[in-house]
């Protein structure tokens, strides 16, 4: 056993592990009668909330599990003098800077959980032409299962990141693989407004998931190849993500109807809590709240080292126990937080709001290419925007992939028709690999450019607002469009705040590309502990 899985860093095992078998046991429950539903195509609608005792008791197991589970896994927070004495060590490269087993192991738990994060929301275009036949309703009723879970994944951006600053990112990873567990239980719910409810607290728990795994990788992959890892990742995460749902729902969907979509989530977020041992906590967050044993462990097995920048009579501030939203928009952090939140604001005007529309102004022959080419589009630009950002500059790519985005824009604008032609598919294919881009580099810039202490609520800040966008851009998209016909109105307001962000980036931008996540310092006093070498030895103190 490594000291990584000795590390596990579960504050109550037992709580939280019988937390995870009540909630899995709670969804059992319900599937006899999601089966027992089989002649009828699996339809539902109509039948009374909890209409048997095995989903009663399912529901009560799910609310206990999930209960035991969040006992398990909080800590008590660290006294002052405990933070502010392990302040003075950070954890810095090892001698050799690659990545180890330990590294791959974590990116690949990492890569799972984010394509189950992107599956959940990607799973509701499949989902509501079945659910708008069962119940009956009309595309505006279906159209608030969208809205209501774009809502609950902001909220989960934004209360996830803030955990993940108090609890770890490991902990919050972890409970919210869980939320994703027990919500695989929409899949009987009777009522559309129960439909509404759960998807609420499915995008509540898919919310949360993607900063804070970013987070955690900014903080434990090696600054050399930290920046390329993660690009690709966001991407191709987001590409796997859309293939796996594509691929199960027209296999599913027809055998099972539209319900079976929720269900099939349920091993995916199983194998994330199973694969726990290899998402260690972040070595930079238990550093900073006095956990050094734990902290020294991991480093090893990562073949890091921690170093000591200050004498031990030196003064170090605990972590600072203000709101996050006040740090964040604090005297230090507000141009940074202000500029990160108007790239990713405007890039969700374009995706949610002007990308929404494509398909009807190009119409229905026209615009049932646009996904498949932008699914073309995304993995060789995705792969070109993270060399760029690893191997070039980040601030400068994202820059870049601004300016293609708005050029574009300003194109189709000038073009001012949506057809079929070729000017119009160049166009498209630069609009779709400037938005790609934006979205792979946004969130592991958020992650790299904020100090330990709220780079989780910084990063669930930023993708709350990569989300706001669809709150509020497609109803006023759709009054431009009915008083203004065609592209060249709403592509100038899709490029104007696009433009500013961009411009914003270029000039308030930091660089972080290969660089370590702390500020510059002076070269440390003291090596505290060593990375352990290739046999694995433990690790020491010199």
């Amino acid at each position: 056993m490594s000291r990584t899985d000795e590390s596990a860093g579960i504050a109550r095992p037992w709580w939280f592990w019988a937390g995870v078998v009540l909630s899995c046991a709670g969804v059992a429950l319900h599937l006899p009668m999601f089966f027992a539903m089989r002649s009828m195509h699996h339809h539902m609608a109509g039948m009374a909330m909890g209409g048997s005792p095995e989903m009663v008791a399912g529901m009560l197991l799910l609310v206990v599990g999930l209960a035991a589970a969040v006992f398990g896994l909080v800590r008590r927070r660290p006294s002052d003098e405990a933070a502010s004495a392990a302040g003075r060590y950070r954890v810095a490269p090892g001698p050799q800077d690659r990545l180890s087993p330990a590294h791959r192991r974590l990116i690949a738990a990492l890569s799972l959980a984010l394509v189950i994060d992107v599956m959940k929301p990607a799973t509701l275009a499949f989902i509501i032409p079945g659910l708008r036949q069962e119940y009956g309703i009309g595309p505006a009723e279906a159209a608030a299962l969208p809205v209501v879970a774009l809502a609950g994944t902001i909220t989960g951006s934004l209360v996830w990141g803030w955990l993940a600053d108090r609890l770890g990112r490991r902990a919050t990873i972890l409970l919210s693989a869980l939320m994703f567990i027990t919500t695989t239980v929409c899949a009987v719910m009777p009522t559309f407004e129960w439909n509404l409810v759960m998807c609420l607290v499915m995008g509540i728990a898919a919310g949360g998931l993607l900063p804070v795994a970013y987070a955690l990788m900014a903080e434990s992959v090696p600054a050399r190849q930290r920046s390329i890892v993660m690009v690709l990742q966001a991407g191709l995460a987001t590409v796997a993500a859309y293939f796996f749902t594509s691929a199960l729902a027209a296999t599913l969907i027809p055998v099972f109807g539209w319900r079976v979509m929720w269900l099939v989530h349920f091993p995916f977020a199983v194998a994330v809590i199973l694969m726990n041992r290899w998402i260690p906590e972040s070595p930079r967050f238990l550093v900073r709240y006095g956990r050094i044993a734990e902290a020294e462990r991991i480093v090893a097995d990562y073949r890091m080292v921690l170093v000591s920048d200050a004498p031990a009579d030196h003064p170090v501030d605990p972590p600072g126990r203000q709101g996050a939203l006040a740090a964040l928009f604090g005297r230090r952090m507000v141009v940074k937080t202000l500029v990160v939140g108007g790239y990713a604001i405007s890039w969700s005007i374009v995706n949610w709001g002007f990308m929404t529309f494509l398909p009807t102004l190009l119409g229905k022959s026209a615009g049932s290419q646009v996904l498949p080419l932008s699914s073309l589009l995304a993995i060789p630009g995705t792969v070109l925007v993270a060399y760029l950002y690893a191997r070039w500059s980040s601030r400068r790519t994202m820059v870049l992939s601004g300016a293609v985005t708005v050029v574009a824009l300003l194109g189709l604008a000038a073009l001012g028709r949506a057809d079929a032609g070729p000017v119009t598919y160049l166009l498209l294919a630069l609009l779709l690999i400037g938005t790609s881009g934006v979205v792979a580099a946004l969130a592991p810039y958020a992650a790299e450019i904020y100090p330990t202490d709220v780079r989780g609520a910084a990063s669930g800040f930023t993708a709350a607002c990569s989300k706001a966008g669809g709150l509020f851009a497609p109803p006023l998209i759709g009054l431009l469009l009915a008083q203004y016909p065609g592209m060249r109105v709403i592509a100038l307001c899709a490029a104007v705040p696009m433009a500013v962000a961009t411009v914003a980036i270029g000039l308030k931008g930091r660089e972080t590309a290969g660089r370590e996540l702390e500020e510059a310092r002076p070269a440390p006093d003291a090596v505290v502990s060593r990375a352990a070498d290739d046999r694995g030895a433990p690790a020491g103190i010199s």
